[in-house]
């Protein structure tokens, strides 16, 4: 077996469950802000990049000292990559622009981004559909650092950002759900269309590269201009429970009409498990979503529980595949997926 190095070491939204899991993995509430009377970062040189840095740093240390503080730009690449695959770090970040920052909590269920393309993104992150309680969390975050750090606003457009549609408000709330029953009912194209007319995007929460064999997607807000905070709040709120009933409705309809054919494709995916010495980062994640339909419906009862086949979809990503195992070329990769996934289902390689 594989001598992991880490786990359980996950995020707390992916490692605790919560209301509606089986669907709605972990809701975020993130706000967008910038300085006062300050140009946005992707306009200034290193030098002035890194003296915002230094000047937002000492205050949000006081702010938040259950925090630790990243410098981005001098962490390695692998690591960068890490916590972007787990949440933990905005893209933003990922090319290793000067003077960047990131406050991260333990259990990386909150973290405050400095300079990316605004001089402040941050988040808190929950399992489940807990929609009110992110959002008073990251509101609680957003007012304390408004005491000690002036913020850009305009009368007419609000919060200014460097992005029109972030203005506002600057409000984003944001869910990770996955939704087999819909993707199998062929319903996934009208709840494209109906989250894009509420104003939510939707893309796979897998490398948006290759196609979503996970059936694991992210939602997020798409703009927050002309919209005040309790309209994003009730608007996600609503959509995410609507979703989760649809989910729900599409799942009990398979099993009914093509239960066999269910438990064909989850023991056929068992199987490969089994016997596979080598999994594909694009196979993984459809065998990661097979196993976690069985948890959530209990088909098999004893493969796999909710929250060890939710992991799969994070651990077998190249970053954390690295963490666990070391490096290697891509047939080593997969040779170590497919080890670890058979250690997650306590199969003997």
């Amino acid at each position: 077996m594989i001598e992991k190095s880490y786990p359980p070491n996950l995020p707390s939204w992916i490692s605790d469950g919560g209301e509606n899991f089986e669907v709605v993995i972990s809701t975020e509430a993130l706000y967008v802000r910038n300085l006062a009377d300050r140009p946005f970062p992707n306009t200034l040189d290193r030098e002035e990049r890194e003296i915002s840095r230094r000047q937002m740093t000492e205050i949000l240390g006081r702010i938040l000292p259950d925090y630790r503080f990243l410098e981005t730009d001098r962490m390695e690449e692998q690591d960068r990559k890490y916590l972007a695959e787990r949440g933990s770090l905005p893209e933003e970040l990922l090319p290793r622009p000067q003077g960047t920052g990131l406050f991260l909590t333990e259990i990386e269920n909150s973290w405050v981004a400095l300079n990316t393309s605004d001089h402040l993104r941050f988040r808190f992150v929950m399992p489940g559909t807990d929609v009110e309680t992110v959002y008073r969390k990251a509101r609680d975050l957003e007012e304390k650092m408004e005491q000690s750090l002036p913020f850009a606003y305009s009368e007419r457009f609000g919060f200014l950002t460097s992005r029109p549609t972030e203005c506002g408000t600057g409000l984003m709330i944001g869910f990770i759900v996955h939704i087999p029953g819909i993707v199998y009912s062929n319903n996934f194209s009208k709840l494209r269309d109906s989250l894009l007319k509420a104003g939510l995007t939707l893309k796979p929460f897998a490398d948006p590269s290759i196609s979503s064999e996970g059936h694991l997607f992210w939602i997020r807000s798409a703009h927050t201009l002309g919209l005040d905070e309790e309209e994003i709040l009730e608007t996600s709120r609503d959509m995410i429970y609507e979703l989760v009933e649809m989910e729900f409705k599409a799942r009990d309809a398979i099993m009914s009409k093509a239960r066999y054919q269910v438990e064909d494709k989850i023991l056929r995916g068992i199987g490969i498990l089994t016997h596979a010495r080598m999994i594909a980062r694009q196979e993984g994640y459809a065998l990661a979503n097979a196993l976690r339909l069985d948890a959530a419906e209990g088909i098999t009862l004893d493969a796999i529980d909710l929250i060890s086949a939710t992991e799969l979809f994070l651990v077998g990503k190249p970053a954390h595949l690295t963490a666990i195992v070391g490096e290697g070329n891509q047939l080593q990769m997969d040779t170590n997926r497919a080890e670890l996934f058979r250690d997650y289902l306590k199969i003997e390689g």
